[in-house]
């Protein structure tokens, strides 16, 4: 992977001894990558609310089954996305995260989530994590985070719980392989 190259869609996968309690054994979903800095979205993390408790908040009535919110990242909080699929250019607006992937902080969107009009499936995620300009790079470059090609299946075909691993079984390597030495080296 070029450093140079735009990094989302993609994955940032932390190493087991991240080190930052934010992003301890989290996948980064990245939304954004740019010279002005970067937006990514933990996706392996669940929030202490659940999708029905936040959209009775919203007083939307939701027409599905309850499940977990995400909680994708320490910034911002309190602020929903909704993290959809959608057939080819056929998203309800938002940021195009790939032609059949969209983001939105849309309450138009949530709500179609919830009376499961979206026409695809979706995770609602509280906060983002974001990059400076150069920062993600020197991270990567420090080895504070792996990289992983962007796979969908991933986000919306395995359990919440088991991205971190299952990224790590597609990278081909064992979290429990990694070895830490002083001064935050990993081997």
């Amino acid at each position: 992977m070029d450093l140079n190259d735009s990094l989302a869609p993609g994955y940032l996968v932390a190493p087991p001894s991240m080190g930052d309690p934010n992003f301890d054994h989290c996948v980064v979903l990245m939304a954004m990558h740019d010279d002005n800095g970067s937006l990514g979205f933990v996706v392996n993390r669940k929030s202490p609310l659940s999708l029905h408790q936040l959209l009775k908040e919203l007083e939307i009535v939701p027409q599905l089954p309850d499940r977990a919110v995400l909680m994708g990242g320490p910034v911002n909080t309190s602020t929903g996305y909704v993290l959809y699929e959608h057939t080819a250019n056929g998203g309800l607006g938002g940021v195009a995260v790939t032609p059949t992937l969209s983001l939105s902080p849309s309450k138009d969107v949530l709500q179609a989530a919830a009376e499961g009009k979206l026409g695809g499936r979706f995770e609602l995620v509280l906060g983002y994590a974001g990059w400076g300009p150069g920062q993600l790079q020197q991270e990567i470059r420090r080895g504070s985070w792996l990289y992983a090609d962007f796979d969908q299946s991933l986000l919306l075909d395995v359990a919440m719980e088991n991205r971190w691993e299952e990224v790590y079984q597609r990278l081909g390597v064992s979290p429990h392989d990694f070895i830490t030495v002083p001064g935050g080296a990993q081997a």
